[in-house]
């Protein structure tokens, strides 16, 4: 269960661009949508020797996406320097048919511009969906694919993509992408598929030319520290593929700290109940406590990045009671959470330990 590294990727860049954005002087643009088609070369790059014998070829595919400019009507429009929104859809050949196959995907997707001049732009592209793998781990018919062993798989995304405009309606893209497919640790094997390429292709502004129409800015609901309690859980794979599924819970009690009207810091701590523990213990040769073996403690501190109700956050914590023997001692969180009302909130989030994804997990939050 390969750890993404587009999530590190993408982490940083959910830093880069709060500060960046930070920075511009405030537009405002009238709503503009914008159709693209490019098409992706690149490898796979792997990230165990495992995945070596999988990784010879070129994967390669198309992109449509379908974009909008938020129209500066909402006070994060602004505080996010006036982003793209949109979907979008690929084919990937894996550059292994036989083995691996192809990637069909659809994924929401934001872009962050980080420079701009009159003709030419730069933007941070980001993106989380789903996509469906047509070649799977199978014991009998395909058990060199180490790599994958679900049809549905989650897709990442973190681009960074370069405009140049032709006319007021085509402009010509090109980037460097990387994608990502895994399905979490829902499921062994689970190495992943990590891609790294160049993307080529052209624009089509909807809506003709860009207009420009400065109104104020609108104000945004002062946001003051508070405590937010979590409860989640998740499901897991641990062991040789086929093996028993667990399902850890885990309690976190966070502080949240409004650092600016784009972030928050984040501190907290998590109880965490995880009875995969026993195998890893037991493999080390060591004795097994039940109940007591299977908590563990963590302190952690992240970032918060608010979109209206929708938010992304990214975490990095430390065991301080019962490490796993056999796991780092650091772990990573980083997901997706909205506000249901003004005092609860749902999220989904991917638990990793460096380089190795542990699970995913759905929760509900509380403000206190």
């Amino acid at each position: 269960m390969r750890k993404p590294a587009v999530i590190y990727i993408t982490l940083w860049c959910m830093i880069c661009f709060a500060w960046a954005a930070k920075a511009q002087e405030v537009e405002h643009h009238k709503s503009q949508t914008q159709l693209s088609l490019t098409g992706f070369a690149g490898k796979i790059v792997p990230d165990s020797d495992t995945l070596n014998p999988l990784t010879s070829g070129w994967a390669k595919g198309l992109r449509f996406t379908l974009s909008q400019k938020v129209d500066g009507s909402k006070a994060w429009h602004h505080f996010h320097n006036v982003p793209y929104i949109g979907f979008s859809f690929i084919y990937i050949d894996l550059g292994n048919n036989r083995v691996l196959g192809s990637a069909w995907g659809i994924q929401p997707n934001i872009a962050y511009p980080i420079f701009k001049s009159s003709n030419f732009s730069v933007k941070i592209n980001t993106g989380l969906g789903l996509a469906y793998i047509t070649k799977k781990y199978s014991p009998a018919g395909n058990p060199i694919n180490v790599a994958i062993s679900t049809s549905i798989n989650y897709w990442g995304t973190a681009n960074l993509i370069a405009t140049n405009k032709l006319s007021e309606l085509f402009s010509i893209v090109a980037g460097i992408e990387t994608n990502h497919f895994s399905n979490g640790g829902i499921k062994k094997p689970n190495y992943g598929l990590n891609m790294v390429g160049l993307s080529l292709g052209v624009t089509y502004r909807i809506d003709g030319k860009e207009v420009y129409d400065i109104k104020p800015k609108p104000s945004r609901t002062e946001q003051k520290p508070h405590l937010e309690l979590q409860l989640g859980s998740g499901i897991k794979e641990t062991g040789p593929a086929g093996g028993i599924k667990y399902y850890p819970i885990s309690l976190a009690i966070e502080y949240l700290m409004p650092n600016s009207e784009l972030f928050s810091l984040v501190s907290g701590i998590d109880i965490m109940y995880d009875p995969s523990s026993r195998y890893h213990i037991e493999l080390r040769g060591k004795h097994y406590s039940p109940i007591n073996d299977d908590f563990q403690v963590g302190l952690k501190a992240g970032l918060l990045i608010p979109f209206d109700r929708l938010s992304f956050y990214g975490q990095l914590g430390a065991y301080l009671y019962n490490p796993n023997p056999r796991l780092p001692l650091f772990y990573q969180k980083i997901g997706i959470r909205y506000m249901i009302t003004n005092k609860t909130l749902l999220q989904i989030e991917l638990k990793t330990h460096l380089n190795k994804a542990d699970h995913v997990g759905v929760g509900y939050a509380i403000t206190i």
